[in-house]
């Protein structure tokens, strides 16, 4: 579709996008009153807050059944696990009610069966009495052994936070080619969570940056991506697999509209209001951005920085791109300078570990830890 119109692209896109979701529809009625539904569970993602607020996003699915990935599992196994995570059965119009902190919230999910909750207190929150996990329930059910309560944790930054770090997954964290569409095709369809690779020392260096300069500190981590959602349990199973510190997941729901041909630019806008977002929720914060020169996350960060005066540290942008992006991203880090703000454009992880022992963000015991993780996963490549 590169070859097209803009306009005539997006006429298109709008149209496939109205046909899929009319087949989802049908599809999920004529399942519905033939009662040929298999049980529905909540799958909650993780949320976060702070003294005052709870933020808190999930679905209801039909349960695929997909089991979490182990090392051996046949390529047959991952193409079926991969379909079952793409051929989601959403399950829309349904109630369900999140509980915490003595209050009580009721909504229906979309049509994508999506649902998230806000909840707001005049007091501040105490979380060592309400705990970190809301509960929720569902208030209608499609069949007998449908599963109708589950928990979303909520990561809620300590007292003793330094900063936050806000990180790019796709070619930041794991590797992913995604401006090579076959590339990231591949991956997608022939590796499973255990198999895939993370850059060279990421994980070492996200601890580094968890840990903080007294290596005793409690940085909340974020991740924001144009991951769809469907590929949660994945993600989630890739970081244990690989030590990658956890935290909430940011991810896009899937559709035409996210798969324009331009994986960068359609990923632009969704990203940047989630960061508005996660800045928002903690206006007494600052952040540290990472991300990867392939897709327009220096553009991105661009735009925070101006949007956010004085509340970005750094960035770092991992160089996955061609020497004509480098120039366009110097450009970008140029302007972000004036600003006040360092943009590093650095090739390998250790880069990035050794200017933020310069900077007082980690400490010289955390950069040789990311040394040895830097050598310990180029060796199991």
């Amino acid at each position: 579709m590169a070859s097209l119109p803009q306009d005539l692209k997006e006429k298109l896109l709008s149209a496939l996008e109205r046909v899929e979701h009319r087949v989802s529809m049908a599809k999920f009625i004529t399942k519905d009153k033939l009662h040929l539904l298999e049980p529905i569970n909540i799958m909650p993602y993780y949320g976060f807050g702070n003294d005052t607020y709870v933020y808190i996003k999930g679905r209801v699915l039909e349960d695929e059944k997909v089991v979490q990935p182990k090392e051996g599992d046949g390529v047959l196994k991952h193409l079926k696990d991969t379909y079952k995570r793409f051929e989601t059965d959403e399950i829309p119009h349904i109630r369900v009610k999140a509980s915490f902190a003595g209050q009580e919230i009721e909504k229906e999910t979309d049509e994508e069966g999506y649902f998230d909750f806000e909840f707001r207190t005049d007091a501040p929150i105490d979380y060592s009495v309400t705990g970190n996990k809301v509960q929720l329930q569902l208030l209608d059910h499609k069949t007998d052994n449908d599963r109708l309560h589950a928990e979303a944790h909520i990561f809620v930054p300590g007292k003793d936070a330094e900063f936050g770090i806000i990180s790019d997954i796709d070619d930041t964290v794991l590797v992913s080619n995604i401006t090579n569409f076959f590339g990231r095709l591949k991956l997608m369809l022939m590796k499973n969570a255990t198999e895939r690779s993370p850059f060279p020392g990421i994980a070492g260096f996200l601890r580094a940056l968890c840990k903080g300069s007294d290596g005793k500190g409690n940085n909340p981590l974020f991740f924001v991506s144009g991951s769809e959602w469907n590929l949660y349990d994945l993600l989630i199973n890739f970081f244990r697999s690989h030590d990658v510190p956890e935290g909430p997941l940011l991810l896009r729901d899937k559709g035409t509209r996210l798969d324009r041909g331009d994986f960068e630019t359609s990923d632009q806008e969704y990203k940047l209001q989630k960061i508005r977002h996660i800045l928002d929720t903690y206006p007494d914060h600052k952040f540290i951005c990472i991300g990867d020169s392939g897709e327009h996350d220096p553009e991105t960060y661009q735009k925070v920085v101006a949007e956010y005066p004085g509340r970005i540290l750094s960035i770092y942008i991992r160089d996955v791109s061609p020497d004509e992006r480098d120039a366009e991203v110097r450009k970008i880090a140029e302007d972000i300078r004036k600003q006040g703000v360092e943009m590093e454009l650095v090739k390998e992880t250790l880069s990035a570990a050794r200017h933020a022992v310069k900077q007082g963000w980690i400490n010289e015991d955390q950069l040789e830890d990311v040394r040895q993780a830097c050598e310990a996963d180029d060796q199991s490549e």
